[in-house]
């Protein structure tokens, strides 16, 4: 009888230790865990270094300089086909003109100029280099107030790479690049003399005629259309003005 009451204890006790181990066992991380609070996201780094790898960097290219319209006079005249573009060439021509502007002409790809730009200007499409000579052409003075003459004057011959915006010049109806913010020479030709500037011109008179097809008037030196030969006018700095046949090209003279 004193032996059965040993026995139960016993067996309690062993079920009380088999419970505290389970209790232990389960209360603690195994060795080698990692919370997943802490853990790295195997999955999100994947997607972040993919986003990285397929994010474009800037591409390096030119760009126009905006701020150059404000110095284009008559900028009425000058329908934009593109703002900025660039294009490859041989230059065939420099001439700088009365209203400060470098005119070029440039053999590049036909697609770029038009049957204007065939008749009157060898085919060639025209670039503008504003307002880096001296101004003598009236209505063009206080437009180019202001503009630095820090574009690259090129040679006969040369070859360059232009940016600026792609127009087409209203009054004379051919396609130009106008204004024009860079201009790299590629492959020089032998360099060219400068040429000499104008002299001033006079006050401009009240009126003038004949007119470009945007109202404004025509000076010495600009282009005249074909339909003008021989006719004489009154430019808008006073002078006489004749449309002349010279060198191939219809003039003001």
């Amino acid at each position: 009888m004193t032996r059965y009451p040993v026995a139960v204890l016993a067996l309690a006790a062993a079920l009380v230790l088999a419970v505290a181990g389970c209790s232990s066992s389960t209360s603690h991380p195994a060795a080698g865990h990692t919370s997943a609070v802490s853990a790295p996201n195997p999955t999100a780094a994947s997607r972040a270094n993919a986003n990285a790898a397929s994010t474009p960097r800037p591409a390096h290219h030119h760009r126009c300089d905006a701020a150059l319209w404000q110095h284009v006079y008559h900028p009425d005249r000058l329908h934009v086909i593109h703002s900025c573009m660039t294009v490859r060439g041989r230059v065939d021509a420099v001439r700088q003109e009365p209203d400060g502007d470098l005119h070029i002409l440039l053999a590049t790809r036909p697609a770029l100029v038009n049957s204007a730009n065939v008749t009157d200007q060898h085919g060639d499409l025209v670039l503008e280099e504003i307002c880096q000579g001296p101004v003598t052409q009236t209505d063009a003075i206080d437009a180019c107030q202001g503009v630095p003459h820090n574009l690259t004057m090129p040679s006969a011959g040369d070859r360059v790479r232009v940016t600026g915006s792609y127009v087409l010049d209203a009054d004379h109806g051919w396609m130009e690049i106008h204004p024009v913010t860079k201009l790299t020479v590629i492959g020089h030709a032998a360099p060219a003399p400068a040429p000499a500037p104008s002299s001033a011109a006079p006050p401009a008179p009240a009126g003038c005629h004949p007119t470009t097809s945007s109202g404004n008037c025509y000076e010495p030196g600009e282009f005249c259309p074909e339909a003008d030969a021989g006719m004489t006018g009154v430019a808008g700095d006073g002078e006489t003005i004749t449309c002349v046949l010279e060198s191939g090209r219809y003039h003001w003279a």
